[in-house]
């Protein structure tokens, strides 16, 4: 019966579509409200400002002083650094970033197949921290959060979405985000091969991203060790390029690909927009290489690991679930079958004259 509860629970569904809504927010073009009061936007105004316009950059004759108007009610909008909790070269931030995507990517790229419950823990979580990310990033002001602690709020919507996919309520919601995400590696790298994305106009970049997610959701459903497979290689591979990249290009490279790709925040419009995405050669062959290495790493994993995603009981959870009678028809009396075995039968007697025999046999 509880075996049953759990294939019937609706909370792993509730889970994917929370996880869901959440990136959706982030992206929504008229939200109201944010996790972070504005301050620099007076009250009446602040309807205004939250619709996604395209800000108008006005720089003075000298050259020496650009501002952003907003043109629905032409009131300047302050601007940030717009780093969005990457930091800067090697700092703390930076620092925790570059590990949280090596700790994360190689598992993925390795033994996904093979790691179960820390697959789909690490599929909730690795969801959860873009979605907490992208939302706070769209929604600070100018001078809202501070890049650690932008960081740590990623970090710990990681380790809830963690522990819930660890969890056994949590395993369908981890598996179908490990196909959204699965997808969602691939189609990002694809739209970021080309300077200014894929497609000129923004919005079209991500109805392109919607087959690869559907192909990465569809996959895991239809085909469940196939697609698990073949998107922890694609989110593993995507993962510890960015490490490299990070190493190589620091926030100018792959890191300022994702924030020109997710972050639409006006007070970041000078910094990410307007400033344009130009990948160097360096990044485009990390990107591609990623890419090319997602068969290599999935067949890799094919071949080493032969077992289902879900492994079998092994003998000493077997053995347990015998002993407290989780198998047996009446769980009261699991016990006691072991109980009324017969015990084994006792070795035969020897005589005296076989005994010497055996003592003093010379072969």
């Amino acid at each position: 019966m509880a075996e049953s509860f759990r294939q019937n629970s609706l909370t792993p569904h509730v889970l994917t579509i929370l996880s869901w809504l959440l990136l959706l927010l982030a992206f929504v073009s008229d939200t109201h409200a944010s996790p972070i009061a504005r301050t620099d936007v007076a009250p009446d105004l602040a309807a205004h400002y939250w619709k996604r316009v395209t800000p108008v950059v006005v720089t003075s004759e000298t050259g020496d002083n650009t501002s952003v108007i907003n043109p629905t009610n032409n009131q300047p909008i302050a601007q940030g650094p717009g780093t969005d909790g990457g930091g800067t070269d090697f700092s703390l931030p930076a620092i925790i970033w570059l590990a949280f995507v090596f700790v994360t990517g190689i598992p993925l790229a390795l033994a996904g197949v093979r790691l179960y419950r820390v697959t789909t823990g690490l599929g909730i979580g690795l969801a959860l921290t873009l979605c907490v990310w992208a939302a706070f990033v769209n929604t600070v002001s100018a001078d809202g959060l501070s890049d650690i602690v932008l960081t740590v709020i990623g970090m710990g919507g990681f380790l809830v979405g963690f522990i819930c996919g660890v969890l056994d309520f949590g395993r369908w919601a981890g598996i179908l985000l490990i196909g959204f995400l699965g997808g969602l590696s691939v189609g990002i790298r694809v739209v970021l091969l080309r300077p200014g994305l894929l497609i000129p106009t923004y919005i079209v970049n991500w109805l392109v991203l919607v087959p690869f997610m559907l192909i990465g959701i569809f996959s895991v459903l239809l085909k469940q060790r196939l697609g698990i497979i073949s998107c922890c290689a694609a989110i593993g591979s995507f993962l510890v390029a960015l490490g490299v990249d990070l190493i190589l290009e620091k926030q100018s490279g792959w890191s300022f690909a994702l924030r020109f790709m997710f972050d639409r925040n006006n007070s970041h419009f000078l910094a990410i927009v307007h400033k344009g995405y130009d990948p160097s050669l360096m990044t485009q062959i990390i990107l591609g290489a990623s890419i090319g290495a997602i068969p290599i790493l999935a067949f890799a994993q094919h071949k080493i690991f032969k077992g289902p995603f879900r492994r079998k009981p092994t003998d000493t959870e077997f053995e347990t679930a015998s002993f407290v009678g989780s198998d047996s028809e009446d769980p009261s009396m699991g016990s006691m079958t072991e109980l009324k075995k017969p015990p084994p039968p006792p070795p035969p007697r020897m005589s005296r004259m076989q005994l010497l025999k055996s003592r003093f046999s010379l072969s």
